[in-house]
């Protein structure tokens, strides 16, 4: 819960350079409000994540399907430039 800003019954939080409200709802606890939101973003992070590496996989996959089939033996594969 680091970094929000909570007034009552309500918490805010600039994310991504989007400002973030969250209201406690029917729980009446900006905690638990608060917590749910971060799971919830933290799940989603993790699919988009998931989802990038899968896109990924199959432009590596056909990068060397491509790279076999055009016959270049014994030549090296493109580099992809270092993404750190």
């Amino acid at each position: 819960m680091y970094g929000w800003v909570i007034l009552g019954d309500t918490a805010t939080k600039r994310v991504n350079g989007q400002e973030v409200i969250i209201t406690a709802g029917k729980s009446g606890d900006i905690g638990v409000a608060i917590r749910a939101w971060e799971d919830a973003e933290r799940h989603r992070m993790l699919y988009e994540l998931g989802n990038l590496g899968r896109l990924v996989d199959a432009a590596m996959t056909r990068l060397q399907l491509h790279h076999r089939a055009s016959g270049s033996r014994g030549k090296r594969a493109p580099e992809t430039g270092d993404i750190r």
